[in-house]
């Protein structure tokens, strides 16, 4: 098993907990009533000619399927992992029981300049955008459907525009806006974090969008959650970020300053807490990024939205790592790298940071 034995504990623990989430006791016919859970994980380059393997496990047997795959760009969705195939230049599915198939509808087309793919917080929607080439610059169509593949519709066309396509960014809490943003042409394939240039929201009844409020702004990273959008801005020191939290249905707005805590040049992955009363991003400094002299240094920063400050929860780590999830009631954070495989977990309480799986943790399905 390459999951550490305590390692495995701690993630099965966390998985377990989800089905308590409402804080009742678990009962053997608990497992009969609640649907069927896989932890999933990646490991890269696992044959040196780059190939992944996904693994899941079964959070009721602990037994493990794995599948061999050239992917990228993984998504959860209920029941399957949606990938982009390097070679095949598909999109597929991988299902806990090792079956890979191309997906159903999300698909691009022969003028496709590229494919992006969002699901839906309850992962009952998807979201996609082809981004296609044309003679006067690039032309994105949106559309969306339920993730068995009905209602499905086009809800945007967009350009053609220069050098500029647009992306899936985030759904609203009642699934009816479509977060999106413009983005400079491949521009995102050379930051280290995801990071936005004009943030717009797209209503899905009536096919209407807007800029969200101060759009477009610095390229920048960006999060949403619990009716919040969070944006980051270069702070007027230069040596960091300010965070802006915006309240879309309030219509209010707030800043929380960035300290004095030395210089950074990169920012993003705001991960909101279950609460939605703290946040977490990461700050990092990238010398030679993709390059393998590459060297970085990865801080992350704490939010606390009901005091409205933010600090350093860790030391400086020596290499690049990005936020995934929160865990333990808002008591811990689960990180991962797209430098090397692994897992780790960092406890808000005493700071202390654990590796909890030789491979790197994508979520649960089922």
């Amino acid at each position: 098993m390459w999951l550490h034995r305590a390692a495995w504990i701690t993630l099965l623990g966390f998985g377990l907990a989800l089905l308590l989430w409402n804080g009742g006791r678990l009962r053997a016919q608990d497992f009969e009533d609640t649907p069927h859970l896989w932890q999933v994980f990646v490991q890269r380059n696992v044959d040196g000619g780059g190939s992944d393997r996904l693994t899941f496990v079964d959070l009721l047997t602990g037994a493990e399927t794995g599948v061999t795959v050239t992917g990228e760009r993984y998504v959860l969705d209920r029941t399957s992992v949606i990938y982009f195939d390097r070679v095949s230049r598909r999109v597929m599915a991988a299902l806990p029981d090792g079956r890979v198939s191309e997906h159903p509808f999300i698909q691009p087309e022969r003028s496709s300049h590229r494919i992006d793919w969002l699901v839906s917080p309850k992962q009952d929607w998807v979201a996609w955008t082809r981004t296609e080439t044309g003679p006067d610059g690039l032309t994105t169509v949106t559309s969306i459907a339920r993730r068995d593949g009905s209602e499905l519709r086009q809800v945007l066309v967009d350009g053609p525009r220069q050098g500029i396509g647009a992306t899936p960014v985030a759904f609203s809490p009642d699934q009816g806006v479509l977060y999106m943003d413009f983005q400079p042409d491949g521009l995102g394939d050379f930051t280290p974090f995801p990071q936005y240039a004009g943030v717009f929201a797209l209503d899905l009844a009536s096919g209407e969008w807007a800029y969200l409020p101060d759009e477009p702004g610095c390229y920048c990273g960006a999060g949403f959650g619990h009716g919040l959008f969070l944006r980051l801005k270069v702070a007027d020191n230069l040596r960091g970020f300010d965070l802006h939290i915006y309240n879309l249905a309030a219509e209010v707005s707030n800043v929380i300053p960035f300290g004095n805590y030395g210089g950074f040049t990169q920012a993003g992955d705001i991960v909101l807490s279950n609460s939605g009363r703290r946040a977490i991003y990461a700050l990092a400094q990238i010398q030679n990024f993709g390059r393998p002299d590459q060297f970085a240094q990865t801080v992350f920063m704490l939010v606390d939205l009901d005091l409205m400050t933010q600090q350093p929860l860790t030391d400086r780590i020596n290499t690049f790592v990005e936020p995934l999830s929160w865990t333990e009631d808002d008591t811990a954070v689960i990180f991962t790298s797209k430098q090397r495989d692994g897992t780790w977990k960092i406890n808000l309480g005493d700071g202390r940071l654990d590796r909890i799986a030789n491979a790197t943790y994508l979520g649960i399905i089922g």
